[in-house]
């Protein structure tokens, strides 16, 4: 016997609606017929950074059975300019679920030592223990730690909440919050001081990878090769130095010793003193604004080219000088 398809099934469903009980109750019926057949959507959105990648292929994974399902069968969208992605459940999934920022064909991510898009040639993931009408995530080095540490085991909402919590008490040093965008918003966060804050501290931290993947040899591949080995490119670079990160975790909940400290010791020694930061100004656009990082000064003069007032931009980097790390 043949199943009925969608619109089938809503038909009958709405005749049945219509069949019994006479009186003025039949309209009701119908629509909460059809209502209970048309599934409402979830969807999870964000930015990727690493710099900030742009035109990647994005996916949106839901998991079964403890592991992420195949590619093939993952929600999809394509990052824009500015690295934001929106992702869309048809179904109505309101599971945990992987996110994964693939390499397309024209993929770059933005150097934030020089300010120039290079290749975007990696993988990169977040994972969230529960998609919901409007889920957030943003997927950088630091959410790939967590989704590499929830890897190692079967995956459920609980593990993934704790190696969240695992990846951000390992990164302690660096004040990492993977619920922070990875720009820093001016357009929507403009008046709060605290948000940007946390933002300017995460754009100096993958600045900070940024400039380890290209300065320091603490930072090794698989094989135990400095990532920065003369001959080898920007792109390269920067996956081998994601991919030392990813492997600092070695469960769920822990990290391995010297890993750990060797990442840290690599972000640590950079001194972000000349690095293109991601803004988004007042009127919604992306800028990349040279700043000295460690410079009150440099600082207001790249919130104020961004849109800030020049009374705003004062009172704004006085709180955030004293909150990165």
């Amino acid at each position: 016997m043949n199943k009925p398809t969608g619109l089938a099934l809503v038909t009958v469903l709405a005749l049945s609606g219509c069949g019994g009980g006479g009186g003025g109750g039949g309209g009701g019926g119908d629509v909460a017929s059809v209502a209970a057949v048309v599934p409402a959507t979830t969807s999870v959105s964000g930015t990727a950074a690493k710099g900030i990648i742009k035109q990647a292929k994005v996916l949106a994974c839901r998991i079964v059975n403890g592991a992420p399902e195949p590619d093939a069968s993952c929600a999809s969208a394509t990052s824009g300019n500015d690295g934001s992605y929106r992702v869309v459940f048809g179904d109505g999934y309101t599971g945990p679920a992987m996110i994964k920022v693939m390499p397309g064909t024209a993929s770059t991510m933005t150097d934030e030592t020089t300010g120039t898009d290079v290749p975007y040639n990696m993988t990169m993931r977040a994972v969230v223990p529960a998609v919901s009408k409007t889920t957030t995530a943003y997927v950088t080095p630091f959410s790939e730690m967590a989704a590499s540490a929830v890897s190692t085991t079967t995956i459920d909402a609980t593990k993934i909440s704790q190696a969240i919590d695992a990846v951000q008490s390992t990164m302690l040093a660096l004040g990492i919050d993977m619920g922070v965008m990875p720009m820093v918003d001016l357009k929507d966060n403009g008046s709060d001081s605290a948000m940007l804050t946390r933002q300017s501290n995460m754009v100096k931290q993958l600045a900070r990878v940024a400039m380890a993947a290209k300065n320091s040899n603490l930072l090794k591949d698989a094989n135990g090769v400095a990532c920065n080995v003369a001959g080898t490119t920007t792109s390269q670079r920067f996956s081998c130095a994601v991919s030392a990160m990813s492997g600092v975790m070695n469960s769920y909940v822990t990290a391995d010793a010297t890993k750990s400290a060797n990442v840290l010791a690599a972000l640590n020694a950079q001194n972000v003193t000349n690095v293109k930061m991601p803004i988004l100004k007042t009127d919604g656009t992306l800028a990349m604004e040279p700043a000295d990082m460690t410079s009150s000064a440099s600082m207001q003069t790249a919130m104020q080219n961004a849109g800030m007032t020049v009374t705003d931009a004062a009172n704004t980097v006085n709180v955030v000088m004293g909150g990165m790390h």
